[in-house]
């Protein structure tokens, strides 16, 4: 079942829409490089073939149980991002592998 703003946008709002994302994320570096097997390596001599991360236009259902388990490490997972973050060292050398 669709959500009633989905149902209530038209092809061309939602064509709009696309194609804003689409050069928004360009222009603000939300871009990634293909997989190699997607694209022969013949039609990206320069290694410049690029395309927008995956994005979404209109908010995504989530569950609430999902939510409620991510409230409850976001506190231990953010000591250790900070403790991650702190520690030079480790990062170098995990940069360097």
């Amino acid at each position: 079942m669709e959500p009633d703003f989905l149902a209530k946008t038209t092809h061309e709002q939602q064509e709009y829409l696309l194609s804003n994302v689409k050069d928004w994320s360009i222009l603000n570096g939300l871009a990634v490089r293909p997989s190699a097997n997607l694209f022969p390596a013949s039609t990206d001599l320069s290694g410049a073939l690029a395309t927008t991360a995956p994005v979404t236009l209109y908010p995504s259902l989530f569950p609430r149980a999902c939510f409620d388990e991510a409230r409850a490490i976001q506190k231990a997972y953010n000591e250790l991002y900070a403790a991650i973050a702190r520690d030079r060292e480790w990062l170098k050398h995990i940069v360097e592998r």
